[in-house]
C-alpha cells in the first residue's frame, strides 16, 4: 500500500514538472515571435562622422539618416536612436544588445562574431592626410616609420594590425579631433574617410593639411545587426534592393557638394539671405503689390539657378583638370596611381591579372635641348594620339611624368599585353616627328602576388632601362 502511494506521488511530480517546462517553452516561443514581429528597432551611430552620420542637437543627421528614412518607408520598420558619445561606445552598445543595429559600418572578421550584416549600400574611399610638404604615399606600404592616427574601433585598425603589423598606430576619438592633433604635430599621418576629411579640413580652416594618398581598403558600408535580431537583415536587404537609383544619386550629390557651397561660394547664400529678408519685410508690412513681390522672387530664383548651374559646370571642370594632363589630355599621375591601386585590390579579391606598359621618350640628339620646345609638345601629343588609337577601351593611358607614359591593361595577361605593346611601338616609330627626333624605349610587366603599385612600377621601369641598353625601339619584358 505504501509503495503505491510513492508511485502515485512520483507520477504527479513528473506531470507537474513536464507541464511547467512546456509552459516555459510556450512563453519563450511567444516572446521570440513577438520580437520578430515587432517593427520597433533601436540603433546606434557614430556621433562624430559627418557627413556620413552624426548626432546634432540630439538628432541623427547625414547620409545614413537619409538612407534610414528610405529603408523605414519601404520596410515599415520604426527606427529609434540610442544616443552615444563615441563610435567605440556605439560598438559596445550593439554588442551588448542596448541597441539592435548600426546603420553604417564595414564588415570585418571580428565584428562578424556578434553581428550579422546586410548587403552594402554605400561605398566611399579612405585617404591618407598629412601636413603640407609630405610626399605622395603609395598606401600603407609607403608610410614607413611614421606614426599613423586612426579612430578607435574603425575597421582600418583591424586591417592594419593584420596586414601591416609594423606600423605604429595612435588611436584617436574622432576624425575631427584627429585632424586637430595632426595639425599640432602629435603624429605624422592620419587615415580618414574622404568626404569627412574634406569637410573638417575646410570647416576648421586647416590650410596646411593635404591628402597625400589613398588607404586600402575602401569603405563598403552596410547595416550591422546584433545576432539576436538577425531576422531584421532580410527586411533591411529587401528595402535596400528597392531604393531607386535616382534617390541614391541625389543623396550623394547633396552631401558631396555641401562643403564646396559652404566654403567657397557665398554668392548663393547671400542672395538667398536677401530674398528671405525681403520676403519677411514684405510680409510684415503687408505690401499690396503682390505681383511685384512674385516677380522679384522669380527673378532671384532664376539668378540662383544660373549660379548653381555655373557652379556645377566649374565643379565638373575642376574634376576633369584634377585627373588629366594639361598638355596631352591624358590621365595624370594621381589618377593612374588611383586606378592601379583599384586594379591591385581587384586582383587580391578575384585573382584577375593585369599588365603595365611603360613608354619613355629620349631625344635622338643627346646634345639637343628640347625641354621647352614646340617640337617636344608636338611629340607628346603624338604619343597620346597613337596610344588612344591603339589601345582598347578598357585600358587606361596616362602621362606619368615628363616624357614617360603608362598604360594600365586590366584583366590582361603578359602575352596579350606584349602583343599590344609591339603594335603600339610600330605605330610610334612610324610617326615622322617621333622617328626623326626621338627614340622610344618600352617595358612591360604582369602584376605579381602581394605586389604593391610602387614595386610593380619599379619592376617595369627596370625593363625600360633594359630596352634602352638594347638600343631603343624594342619592347622588353620585366622579369
Amino acid at each position: 500500500m505504501r509503495l503505491k502511494k510513492i508511485k502515485r506521488y512520483l507520477l504527479c511530480t513528473i506531470l507537474f514538472l513536464g507541464t511547467s517546462a512546456f509552459s516555459a517553452f510556450l512563453v519563450a516561443a511567444g516572446q521570440k515571435v513577438d520580437s520578430e514581429q515587432s517593427s520597433d528597432v533601436t540603433y546606434c551611430i557614430d556621433p562624430n562622422w559627418a557627413p556620413y552620420e552624426a548626432i546634432r542637437n540630439g538628432v541623427h543627421v547625414g547620409i545614413s539618416a537619409q538612407y534610414m528614412r528610405l529603408i523605414a518607408e519601404i520596410s515599415e520598420l520604426t527606427f529609434t536612436l540610442v544616443p552615444t558619445e563615441s563610435w567605440q561606445q556605439s560598438l559596445e552598445f550593439v554588442q551588448q544588445g542596448k541597441c539592435q543595429v548600426i546603420p553604417m559600418m564595414n564588415t570585418s572578421d571580428y565584428r562578424k562574431q556578434f553581428l550579422d550584416f546586410s548587403q552594402p549600400y554605400f561605398e566611399a574611399p579612405n585617404v591618407l592626410v598629412a601636413k603640407a610638404g609630405m610626399p605622395m604615399l603609395q598606401g600603407y606600404s609607403g608610410i614607413g616609420n611614421r606614426t599613423v592616427g586612426i579612430v578607435q574601433g574603425y575597421r582600418q585598425v583591424e586591417y592594419i594590425s593584420r596586414h601591416y603589423p609594423g606600423l605604429r598606430l595612435k588611436l584617436i576619438p574622432s576624425e575631427e579631433e584627429g585632424l586637430k592633433q595632426l595639425a599640432n604635430d602629435e603624429f605624422d599621418v592620419m587615415v580618414g574617410s574622404l568626404m569627412s576629411v574634406n569637410m573638417h579640413i575646410n570647416n576648421l580652416k586647416l590650410k596646411d593639411l593635404n591628402i597625400v594618398g589613398y588607404a586600402e581598403p575602401f569603405d563598403s558600408l552596410a547595416y550591422g545587426v546584433n545576432k539576436s535580431y538577425g531576422h531584421l537583415v532580410d527586411k533591411i536587404d529587401y528595402a535596400i534592393e528597392r531604393i531607386p537609383e535616382t534617390r541614391k544619386v541625389d543623396i550623394y550629390k547633396q552631401w558631396n557638394n555641401v562643403q564646396v557651397r559652404y566654403s567657397r561660394n557665398y554668392t548663393v547664400m547671400l542672395l538667398s539671405t536677401v530674398i528671405v529678408l525681403l520676403f519677411l519685410l514684405l510680409f510684415i508690412t503687408k505690401s499690396r503689390n503682390k505681383s511685384g513681390f512674385k516677380r522679384i522672387i522669380s527673378q532671384k530664383n532664376e539668378e540662383i539657378s544660373a549660379l548653381q548651374a555655373a557652379l556645377l559646370e566649374k565643379n565638373k571642370t575642376l574634376a576633369f583638370l584634377s585627373a588629366h594632363d594639361t598638355v596631352t589630355g591624358l590621365y595624370n599621375r594621381n589618377h593612374m596611381i588611383q586606378r592601379a591601386e583599384e586594379e591591385i585590390s581587384r586582383f587580391h579579391r578575384f585573382h584577375t591579372t593585369a599588365s603595365l606598359i611603360v613608354i619613355e621618350l629620349s631625344p635622338a640628339d643627346v646634345s639637343a635641348d628640347l625641354s621647352d620646345s614646340p617640337l617636344k609638345e608636338e611629340a607628346l601629343k603624338a604619343v597620346a594620339t597613337n596610344c588612344l588609337n591603339t589601345v582598347r577601351e578598357v585600358d587606361v593611358v596616362s602621362r606619368f611624368s615628363g616624357e614617360q607614359f603608362i598604360i594600365l591593361c586590366p584583366q590582361t595577361e603578359l602575352t596579350a599585353a606584349n602583343t599590344l605593346a609591339v603594335r603600339l611601338l610600330d605605330s610610334l616609330t612610324s610617326h615622322y616627328i617621333l622617328n626623326e627626333n626621338f627614340r622610344t624605349a618600352m617595358g612591360i610587366s604582369e602584376l605579381s602576388e602581394s605586389e604593391e603599385f610602387a614595386e610593380w612600377f619599379e619592376r617595369t621601369i627596370k625593363a625600360v632601362y633594359q630596352s634602352k641598353r638594347q638600343g631603343y625601339g624594342n619592347v622588353f619584358v620585366a622579369e
